[in-house]
C-alpha cells in the first residue's frame, strides 16, 4: 500500500520532471533562435552535440564587431597533424552512423577518403587538405603543411564564404551550405573541442 509520504514524493518528482522538461524546451528554443540570427540552421548541424551547440552559441554571441580580436574556442589543436585526422575520421564515422544511409556526414567522410575534404581554421590562420589515416599511402604521414589564410573571427569568415539569403540565413543547396568563393559544399561545426570549416567539391 502506498503511504502518504510515498505519494508526496511521487508528486514532487513528477513536478520536478515537468519543470526540467519545460526548462530544456525553453533553452532549445532560445538556442535555435540565436543560431538563426547568425544564419545557421541548428536542425541540420548533425555533428553538433548539445554541449557543442552551447559552446558555439557562446562563441558567436560573445563576438564584438568593433574588436580586432579573433574568436577562439577551446585549446588550440594542430589541424595539420595525423592525430587530428584520426579524430576527424572517427567523428565523421559516428555522425554518419547516426544519420543512417545518407547525409552530410556521409558526404564529408567520402570526401575525406577521396582526399577532397579541406579543413579551415581562420582563428589560427590555416587551411589544410584532409587525408585518410587508413590509406596505406598515408601510413607514414605525421603531418602536412597547411596553407596560410587570413586570420579572422568566425563571423567575418562565414560572411566572406557563405551567401546569405533575403531572410538573413546562409543559403543551402541540397542540404549543405555552398562556399561562394569556389562553389564547394561547406559545413561549420565542432571537431574535438574546436570549431572548423569543412568544404568539399560538389558532385559532378
Amino acid at each position: 500500500m502506498v503511504s502518504a509520504l510515498d505519494n508526496t514524493r511521487m508528486v514532487s518528482a513528477q513536478y520536478a520532471l515537468k519543470n526540467l522538461r519545460s526548462s530544456e524546451d525553453t533553452q532549445s528554443s532560445s538556442a535555435a533562435s540565436i543560431l538563426s540570427s547568425y544564419g545557421l540552421d541548428s536542425s541540420s548541424a548533425s555533428l553538433l552535440s548539445n554541449q557543442a551547440l552551447s559552446g558555439l552559441l557562446g562563441a558567436l554571441s560573445s563576438k564584438d564587431d568593433t574588436s580586432d580580436e579573433t574568436d577562439t574556442t577551446g585549446d588550440s589543436a594542430d589541424v595539420t597533424s595525423a592525430s587530428f585526422m584520426s579524430m576527424l575520421k572517427q567523428q565523421l564515422q559516428e555522425a554518419a552512423a547516426a544519420e543512417g544511409e545518407s547525409g552530410k556526414a556521409h558526404d564529408m567522410l567520402a570526401a575525406l577518403e577521396a582526399g577532397t575534404l579541406t579543413i579551415s581554421d581562420p582563428t589560427q590562420g590555416v587551411s589544410v587538405p584532409a587525408w585518410d589515416i587508413d590509406d596505406p599511402d598515408e601510413a607514414d604521414t605525421e603531418s602536412k603543411a597547411g596553407e596560410a589564410i587570413d586570420v579572422s573571427g568566425w563571423s567575418d569568415f562565414l560572411d566572406a564564404h557563405l551567401e546569405r539569403g533575403s531572410d538573413g540565413a546562409f543559403v543551402k543547396e541540397n542540404g549543405s551550405y555552398v562556399d561562394q568563393t569556389n562553389a564547394s559544399h561547406a559545413f561549420f561545426g565542432l571537431i574535438g573541442s574546436n570549431y572548423y570549416y569543412l568544404s568539399w567539391p560538389q558532385a559532378a
